[in-house]
């Protein structure tokens, strides 16, 4: 009984030969061989190209041509079903040579019996087959089944050839999932590898070769994952730049519409950047960096866009890449320094506390913003030791002030996200207390209002953890980001500091003065304490302290100091005759209130 069949194309310019081979085959059972014969070289080239045939074979001899030229014809074509050569004579250096051109098998005619030939097929099918998946492994990305780097690299090589022999364009579209982090990190790994399977369809279907351009009939396009959530598109057929315009609006508006993931609506976007031969690379590796660099321009614009290769993008791409060259080292070049900045009790005048601010003293660039440093140390993942340093420093050096005599202080250090987020950082704040021998009483870390864009859950795990330590917690820039009042309940603060920017028009616009009261009054039922920042006059500190604000830092007390100019200032303040003291005493008498 015939389980079922098999196709199989014969090549050979003799018909005895056919129907040996025909009469052999029938003597199978539970499978059919479906044998059919061409003579012509020719039309073998032709038939094999339409690929409807499960095994071929290939006489030697061919008339004016030979088997061999024939399979090194067909295998160039990436023939997907497996050959076989048929010799007369049984020469041992025409199946080697065979076997080298891709051959699966070889037969020597005279010597072939049914159980010989069916075993060949047999095995050069199976072949085949593992192949096939070696193929795949190799050349495929095992999530999306979309071609991988290596594939690309080999197709982009194909496409360059052929534009530079025919004076043809292709085009490059580097895409890059915006925020995908945010979806593994809230929905888990899981549905993020879910994300990328649905996001390969979608551009399948966009980018299938009737709709891409305006040659619907070439088979102009690849899509590859090269890895995470980065994706490449080739254009190998298009004519003029705004081909590859169109193809990428085409994949924005794709992706416009919601995915699914755990029964949430989740909406996604791309950055692309767009790269064309031979204007922006004339080779793989440039054409790659230069549509790199303008997926990085298309974040820079807000994300959601396409932007087009310009050569300013490869010289703020360099300088950008030298200066995370220099940030690498500057923890092993000793470059960072603390500066700290004074918090004044408003109703004393006291200096009790100070924030320790971080600063980049650069070998050869010099001194280094924080604002031009920390968004790259975020970017890059260098905040987590940096973080790590700093936090030993500001530590350290607060004990040493309270060995030199001084009563002590409660010192303040910036947070990150990203710190707070790694698994062993309970146990880098309690090793940097430890070390420095500092009371954890004397400690508090600032987190800010971008907590609640993350698993707040997880976060305030981390945070009643680090309190239990004994330790302080204040919420740093508060009024200007994310604050949600049912997670503020639930996170363990003990101080509150308002944003510089409400603090600055209180004095003449009434809803910043009535935003700044109302953060007081909240915080002080909530028993938390208030500091605002950024407090440069003395009006703006006489209205903090009518409405009984704890805490205060600004230019109006001091700029941020570095060690030995705090050691200063803090010894003045001793003495009585600093600049909290004064402003304090002249508050009162404003108030009619004798100091």
């Amino acid at each position: 009984m015939t389980h079922y069949s098999l196709k199989i194309l014969l090549v050979d310019d003799d018909e005895d030969d056919f129907i040996i081979t025909r009469n052999l085959l029938s003597e199978a059972q539970g499978v059919h061989y479906n044998i059919d014969w061409i003579v012509s070289y020719e039309d073998a080239l032709e038939i094999i190209g339409q690929k409807k045939y499960d095994v071929y074979l290939f006489d030697y001899r061919l008339g004016e041509h030979t088997g061999l030229e024939l399979l090194h014809e067909v295998t160039k074509k990436d023939c997907a079903s497996p050959i076989i050569l048929l010799t007369g004579q049984g020469d041992h250096e025409i199946d080697i040579e065979a076997m080298k051109a891709g051959a699966s098998d070889y037969l020597v005619k005279g010597e072939m019996s049914f159980s010989l030939i069916e075993r060949s097929i047999r095995y050069a099918i199976e072949r085949k087959k593992a192949e096939a998946q070696i193929l795949q492994l190799a050349y495929y990305d095992n999530l999306t089944s979309l071609p991988n780097r290596k594939l690309f690299t080999d197709r982009l090589r194909q496409a360059i050839l052929l534009a530079e022999r025919y004076d043809r364009m292709v085009g490059l579209l580097f895409l890059d999932l915006d925020n995908f982090k945010n979806i593994n990190d809230s929905l888990g790994h899981e549905a993020g590898d879910s994300l990328l399977q649905k996001v390969s369809e979608c551009l399948r279907q966009c980018l299938r070769k009737t709709d891409t351009i305006a040659r619907p009939e070439a088979d102009d396009t690849i899509v590859a994952r090269l890895g995470g959530d980065e994706f490449i598109v080739l254009l190998t057929e298009i004519k003029h730049s705004y081909d590859a315009a169109i193809v990428a609006q085409r994949i924005l508006d794709a992706l416009s519409t919601p995915f699914f993931l755990k029964s949430q609506e989740v909406y996604i976007t791309f950055s692309i950047g767009i790269a064309l031969y031979p204007t922006d690379g004339k080779d793989i590796n440039t054409l790659l960096k230069n549509a790199d660099v303008a997926m990085y321009h298309a974040k820079n614009e807000g994300k959601n866009n396409y932007q087009f290769y310009e050569r300013p993008m490869n010289a703020a791409a360099l300088k950008k890449l030298t200066f995370e060259n220099h940030l690498r080292k500057s923890l092993e070049n000793d470059e960072f320094i603390l500066h700290y900045q004074p918090k004044m009790d408003i109703s004393t005048g006291k200096i009790l506390s100070t924030e320790a601010l971080l600063r980049w003293q650069s070998a050869t660039m010099g001194m280094i913003s924080p604002a031009d440093f920390i968004p790259l140390a975020e970017e890059t993942g260098l905040i987590i030791p940096i973080g790590e340093w700093v936090m030993q420093k500001a530590c350290l050096q607060n004990t040493i002030l309270q060995k030199a005599g001084f009563d002590p202080l409660h010192i303040s250090v910036n947070v990150s996200i990203k710190q707070l987020k790694q698994k062993n950082f309970t146990k880098t704040v309690t090793e940097a207390i430890e070390k420095s021998g500092i009371n954890p009483q004397h400690l508090e870390l600032e987190i800010t209002e971008s907590i609640f864009l993350e698993d707040i859950h997880a976060i305030i795990t981390t945070l009643k953890e680090l309190k239990e330590t004994g330790l302080k917690l204040s919420m740093d820039d508060f009024g200007v980001g994310y604050s949600s009042f049912r997670y503020l309940k639930n996170i363990p603060l003990d101080v509150i500091k308002i944003d510089r920017s409400f603090v600055k028009d209180v004095t003449n616009q009434s809803k910043d003065a009535a935003i700044v009261t109302a953060i007081i009054a909240m915080a002080h039922t909530l028993n938390i304490k208030v500091i605002a920042e950024g407090v440069e006059t003395e009006e703006q500190l006489a209205f903090l302290y009518s409405k009984k604000c704890d805490e205060m830092q600004g230019f109006l007390l001091s700029k941020p100091l570095p060690i030995d100019e705090l050691t200063r200032f803090l010894k003045r303040e001793r003495e009585g005759n600093g600049q909290g003291v004064s402003l304090v005493r002249n508050i009162m008498k404003k108030n009619g209130v004798t100091p």
